[in-house]
Formats: structure tokens, C-alpha cells, sequence
């Protein structure tokens, strides 16, 4: 694993996270982010502030084992109550350096009514998203939400947490605000055109030629395939 430069992942965290503030995806202190450094290190956001109002120098580096090192650990702030999920998601996915937990209205609000995200109406959705898993509901900052993601981010890279959040992992963490972006994005469209009285979604035939195109946009096809319709 080759590490990162430090101070450029402060960086764009510290971007990401303004992006995320001043797109709504969270509000108040909600949302946490991290970036694995190398194989021993993760720089992540601390617990309680406001992501809008945070400066390079606020985020702290830990462990595997989420305790802080270095000169973190003359910070009197703390990492983020929710950073055994993200170590779950590092735990898992070896190929990821990223994970971005927000709380995106629209999304989360279908989790919250109970209703899946898997029409394929967007091919940009189609092909980075499928259809969207949901983890079980467990308590916020407890070990019950690594248990609930731990399968299924095994083979998905955007998911949501039933009536709390989302959570999109990449090799980069604006790959993963990326993912971020199109799951709102995705679940506002599909809740205008539901309010608007009809959903037309692509069909099977239409949704394979998408996959057929992966590799030009240097994509690999869903794990979780949107239903389509016949």
C-alpha cells in the first residue's frame, strides 16, 4: 500500500467535507470522514464539530484500533464516535483508502418510508450504484452499526443505514463524495418522477448495454443490478 502525503489528504478532506456541509448531506456536527494514510494509520474527522468549520489542522490520525498517535495525541479533540465503522469498512475492503458517512435527506428519507432504491431510471445511477443495499437499523455510535454494514460492504461501495445515513467508500475520498453525490442525486430524481405520478424505468435490454459499456468509463458493473423493467 503506498502511503499518501499527509497534509495533501488534509486537504481534500477538508474540501469534501466543506462540499458536503454546503451540499446538505449533514447538518449540525453530523457526518464523519476518514482516510486511510497507509497500512497503519487513518486520518479521520473529530467528534462534534461542524464539518463547515473545520481547518486542516483539526483532523486527527489513529491507529487500526482507532487510538491517537503522534501528535494527535496532543489534540484535546476526539475521533469521531462512529470510527469503528469506518475501520470495519478498511477491515474488509483493502482496496479502499476512503469512506464518507453522511446524511443525505432524500436518500435516507426513502429508508425511513421503505422504500428500495433499485429502478434503474438514471444510467449514470445504473452503472455506479445498482440497486442500492440497506443495512439493518442499529443504534448510531454503537458496535451494532460496523456489525450491520460488515457484509454488505464486502461487495458494495454505496449503501444506506435504515432511518440514519449513507455510506460510500472509494479509493479516493472524493471518489467517495462522488458516490455520495449520485445516490442523492439518484433518489431526488426518483422522488420527483414518483410525485409526478409515473416512473419509467430501463429496460433489462437497456440496462445490459450499459454494462456492456463499463470499461469505457473505466467502470465495473454493480454487484446489486437495479431491477429493470421488461
Amino acid at each position: 500500500m503506498n502511503p499518501l502525503n499527509e497534509f495533501k489528504a488534509r486537504s481534500e478532506m477538508l474540501a469534501v467535507s466543506k462540499l458536503a456541509y454546503e451540499r446538505g448531506y449533514l447538518c449540525g456536527t453530523e457526518g464523519n470522514f476518514s482516510i486511510r494514510l497507509d497500512e497503519r494509520r487513518i486520518l479521520t474527522t473529530p467528534r462534534g464539530v461542524c464539518k463547515a468549520r473545520l481547518s486542516v489542522s483539526d483532523f486527527l490520525v489513529t491507529n487500526l484500533d482507532g487510538d491517537l498517535i503522534g501528535e494527535s495525541l496532543k489534540q484535546s479533540k476526539k475521533p469521531s464516535t462512529e470510527l469503528a465503522m469506518h475501520l470495519t469498512v478498511y477491515a474488509e475492503r483493502p482496496d479502499v483508502r476512503a469512506v464518507v458517512h453522511a446524511h443525505p435527506e432524500t436518500a435516507v428519507a426513502f429508508t425511513v418510508a421503505g422504500i428500495a432504491l433499485d429502478a434503474p431510471i438514471l444510467p449514470e445511477a445504473v452503472l455506479a450504484l445498482g440497486a442500492v443495499p440497506v443495512a439493518p437499523y442499529a443504534t448510531p455510535s454503537t458496535d451494532e452499526v460496523s456489525e450491520s454494514i460488515r457484509e454488505l460492504v464486502k461487495t458494495s461501495d454505496c449503501l444506506l443505514l435504515k432511518n440514519h445515513g449513507s455510506l460510500t467508500v472509494g479509493r479516493t475520498i472524493f471518489d467517495a463524495f462522488y458516490l455520495l453525490e449520485t445516490l442523492e442525486h439518484y433518489a431526488q430524481t426518483l422522488l420527483i418522477s414518483r410525485q409526478l405520478g409515473k416512473v419509467e424505468v430501463l429496460s433489462e435490454e437497456q440496462v445490459q448495454k450499459l454494462f456492456a459499456i463499463c470499461s469505457v468509463y473505466g467502470m465495473k458493473p454493480p454487484q446489486s443490478s437495479a431491477k429493470s423493467g421488461k
